[in-house]
């Protein structure tokens, strides 16, 4: 061996030493960036009802009567709509309802309104 190659091999695992030293001097312990999801738009759509059931209600646009749409509940809504159904006091055909959903879903939020009295036994 000649020495100009001693020396390189001498300066090969130095070099490399040196190489990840800087490498590891330019890491840092920097707090993460938190990104905020959006929040989900709500978007309001007002109709007349055509059906509900414990778990849907379905809706007749009042502008467009050819546009219906149905309505799964929110977790935070379905028990109070469950309840309705339990007294017997859901929303019934033609209740004039302003139903509030997430955009881009068929899943309601809010529903505003108030549900019709229940119709009782008819008389003679």
């Amino acid at each position: 061996m000649t020495t100009s190659n001693s020396r390189h091999l001498a300066l090969g695992p130095l070099l490399a030493v040196l190489v990840t030293s800087v490498a590891l001097a330019q890491v840092r312990d920097t707090e993460l960036i938190k990104i905020h999801p959006p929040k989900p738009q709500i978007v309001k759509f007002k109709g007349e009802v055509l059906h509900m059931t414990r778990l849907a209600i379905t809706v007749r646009a009042r502008e467009n009567y050819n546009l219906v749409r149905t309505f799964t509940f929110a977790e935070k809504l379905a028990p109070q709509m469950a309840e309705l159904c339990d007294r017997n006091r859901p929303y019934q055909y033609g209740d004039r309802v302003e139903i509030h959903y997430l955009a881009g879903s068929d899943t309601a939020v809010k529903i505003k309104g108030k549900p019709s009295k229940p119709l009782r036994g008819l008389r003679p």
